[in-house]
């Protein structure tokens, strides 16, 4: 069977049309196929490819020996069918309804209903006949009833331009091209069409799809993302402002907290020295559980106040060239008191080491807390301090042979206000904030801390600090 350029080129485009239409239907109803606006662009889109699908078969009526007159009857009825279904489905896209919206609705209807009943009653058109000069087109004569029809369809459809155009609702307002789309394929199929046979109607109609589909993807795709991104910034916001507050009111607490507690542990230290009078052996016991416990109180507070100060970004460091035999030396005598009651021995293994780059007291810190926390888990035995050059940084080692930590709770060292369930662990006491605090000024100075335990056969403690030959290299 050949077919003729012209039948070719209405195939293609109608065929287009067609294809954009199911496309925008189902993206539409894949986004949310509950909401009223939704189905009623669908149903606008199913009209439309409908529309143009019988658009298309009607070319071939002379070629099945068919009656052209219901297919064009079926053709005019669902294009009434499509130009009212734009005004329903923008008047439920759009926000509110007016008293004009039900009107308008009214008159849809009865127009689709009076113009059915008008073709189907054969008249609207008279005298139809195929055009000699090309295969598939018919030509009839329209009576002034369906001349009247066919003003009617155009009226509704500037009134729908125009009632969008002036609406408040800027959703409304973004279909106002799509009525002027579709006039303009009613005008070409009636003018351009019988003289020029160009499918320009086909065109318009898919620009009408377009005109209708991209503003409701818009608030489907675009606007819900955009909604998100903006009630996330809400929330980090809010998240922000809570974090400030919380900050400001642990940094004021601890503050609060400190100045009695000083005065406390003060007054314990000179009552424990005999500066107000010898004491028994009962108040000497119970004043040195107080001021025990009072400087525990006053690490925890230290401790809250430095992790505070950290995540906030307020704290500073004063770098600059550390010797690291000295500075483990001192951090060794600070814990030798705490080694001693559990006869722990120390080894150290550092004379070599390189200097470091780091705030000397952070640094100290870093290395006690790691240490203390050795001889909290070792109950017998040795803790080998060693220090090792690692290419342009420093590596600290601290090595127990205390009960290990097991594989699922090694990430919890470094958590803080967490503490490690380890079975048989003598010192389970504290409030998880030291290696918390350890790992967060490790990382200030550039370095990392990482660890590894075998249970019962002891942990290491690894730290990578920065050599003093990079010193550029820290902030």
């Amino acid at each position: 069977m050949t077919l003729s350029p012209t039948t070719w080129i209405v195939l293609i485009a109608n065929g287009i049309t067609a294809v954009i239409a199911v496309a925008l239907l189902m993206l539409v109803l894949w986004q949310d196929p509950r909401q009223r606006a939704n189905r009623w662009f669908a149903v606008s889109m199913g009209l439309l490819a409908a529309y143009t699908a019988i658009n298309a078969f009607a070319r071939f009526v002379g070629r099945l020996f068919t009656d052209p007159l219901p297919v064009f009857y079926l053709a005019a009825s669902v294009y009434g069918m499509f130009v009212v279904s734009i005004f329903f489905f923008a008047s439920e896209f759009a926000a509110g309804r007016t008293r004009a919206t039900r009107w308008m609705r009214y008159a849809g209807v009865v127009l689709v209903i009076v113009q059915a009943v008008a073709l189907w009653s054969g008249k609207v058109t008279v005298n139809a006949h195929p055009l000699p000069h090309d295969e598939g087109s018919y030509a009839w004569d329209i009576t002034p009833l369906g001349v009247f029809a066919s003003a009617t369809l155009i009226a509704y459809l500037v009134a729908t331009a125009m009632v969008l155009a002036q609406s408040q609702d800027e959703r409304a307002r973004s279909l106002r091209f799509a009525p002027w789309m579709t006039i303009a394929s009613a005008l070409s199929a009636t003018v351009i069409w019988p003289r020029v046979p160009i499918p320009l109607n086909a065109v318009f109609l898919a620009l009408t799809a377009f005109a209708l589909g991209l503003p409701v993807l818009r608030r489907e795709l675009f606007n819900p993302l955009a909604n998100a991104h903006a009630e996330l910034a809400r929330k980090n916001r809010e998240l922000e402002r809570v974090n400030r507050v919380k900050s400001q009111f642990l940094a004021t607490v601890s503050h609060e907290l400190r100045t009695p507690l000083n005065s406390i542990n003060g007054y314990s230290e000179l009552l424990l020295d005999g500066v107000y009078g010898p004491l028994n052996d009962t108040q000497r016991d119970r004043l040195e559980k107080v001021l025990r416990n009072g400087r525990q109180l006053l690490t925890l507070i230290n401790d809250v106040l430095d992790l505070n100060q950290i995540e906030r970004g307020g704290l500073r460091l004063d770098c600059k060239r550390v010797e690291v035999p000295p500075l483990l030396d001192a951090v060794l005598d600070t814990c030798s008191p705490l080694a001693a009651q559990k006869g722990l021995t120390f080894v150290r293994d550092y004379a070599d080491a390189p200097p470091i780059y780091a705030d000397e007291v952070r640094a100290r810190e870093i290395v006690t807390n790691v240490l203390a926390n050795a001889c909290k888990f070792t109950d017998q035995g040795t803790i080998v301090v060693r220090a090792v050059p690692a290419g342009n940084m420093v590596r600290l080692e601290v090595a127990d042979s205390g009960v290990g930590i097991p594989p699922d709770q090694i990430e919890v060292v470094f958590e803080a206000f967490q503490q490690v369930d380890v079975q048989g662990a003598a010192g389970g006491e504290g409030t998880g904030l030291g290696m918390a605090i350890t790992k967060q000024l490790v990382e200030l100075h550039g370095g990392s801390i990482w660890l590894d335990s075998v249970p019962g056969r002891g942990t290491t403690v690894y730290m990578l600090l920065p050599a003093a030959s990079q010193a550029g290299a820290v902030h």
